[in-house]
């Protein structure tokens, strides 16, 4: 076995047994060194074993997101624990490791679904890494950096007729609230905090999650540029406040209140319009 497939190998069975144990982070190294000894122990692999563990563990929460958008029939808890961690260290290689050519990132993987997995493991595996790899090379995209983010669409009702909110942008675009998930903080938390903190307004989140959408935006000086890939997760909202509140600190230049199809007409952004389409197909049935 060569020597990177044979890290790879331990990588996975040491992720599988961190996964299934339900171990904490700070464990992880300590289980690299154990599972080398065990399965390996005339093998130097120079620190790549551990350098693709740490690896997926300090990127679980982006790695994961990505798993949810390219495999959205699958729940994540509902992925075999070991084509979720095969699938975790391969998005790691493909999108964020920046020494592993994206080709040897897929077939890696694929070789560890059929060995591990089951029957169907390397189709599913090859699918979804595959898509991910089409997507990259459609955007031009090498290794980039993930962004998790979190929005909504807030609704209130004057009379019985729905009002949607929009924010306009600094680049003059009306567009929905968003922003970044902090650290140990939960995906509709961070939703509705950064509804409060750009606009003032309390709201709740209803049953809905309209959708995730997936874009990539650049960033920096013309001389110092850098492209990062936004993963926005948007729930419908509902809220009974009226007033609304711009902080200039969140870069904000307004914020206002429209019907549906006003809103649908003066969106700004045809990659997370679907978003919007998607709250106003619900409401209008309600």
């Amino acid at each position: 076995m060569a020597n990177r497939h044979l890290a790879r190998t331990i990588a996975m069975q040491t992720l599988y047994e961190w996964d299934f144990r339900g171990l904490k982070n700070p464990e992880i190294a300590e289980l690299v060194e154990k599972n080398l000894k065990e399965f390996a122990p005339e093998f130097s692999d120079n620190g790549f074993t551990k350098k693709l563990v740490l690896g997926v563990v300090e990127n679980k929460k982006e790695v994961d997101e990505i798993i949810k958008v390219y495999a959205p029939e699958w729940p994540l808890e509902q992925i075999t624990t070991v084509d979720r961690n095969i699938l975790r260290l391969g998005i790691y290689e493909l999108k964020i490791a920046s020494d592993i050519p994206p080709k040897v990132a897929i077939n890696e993987a694929i070789e560890l679904a059929k060995t591990f997995g089951g029957e169907s493991s390397g189709k599913f595996i090859n699918g979804v890494l595959g898509s991910i790899f089409k997507k990259m090379e459609e955007a031009g995209e090498q290794k980039i950096p993930v962004e998790i983010c979190a929005g909504g669409v807030v609704v209130r009702y004057d009379r019985g007729e729905p009002l949607v909110l929009l924010i306009l942008d600094p680049y003059n675009q009306w567009t929905l609230p968003k922003g970044h998930v902090e650290e140990n903080e939960s995906i509709e938390d961070a939703a509705l905090r950064e509804v409060q903190e750009e606009t003032g307004l309390q709201a709740i989140i209803l049953k809905e999650k309209i959708g995730v959408a997936e874009y990539t935006i650049q960033k920096g000086s013309k001389s110092k540029n850098s492209t990062i890939q936004k993963i926005v997760h948007y729930f419908l909202m509902e809220t009974s406040e009226t007033k609304l509140s711009v902080d200039a600190k969140e870069a904000i230049k307004d914020a206002k209140w429209y019907a549906s199809q006003e809103a649908l007409k003066i969106f700004g952004y045809e990659n997370t319009k679907f978003i919007l389409k998607e709250a106003v197909n619900i409401i209008s049935q309600k």
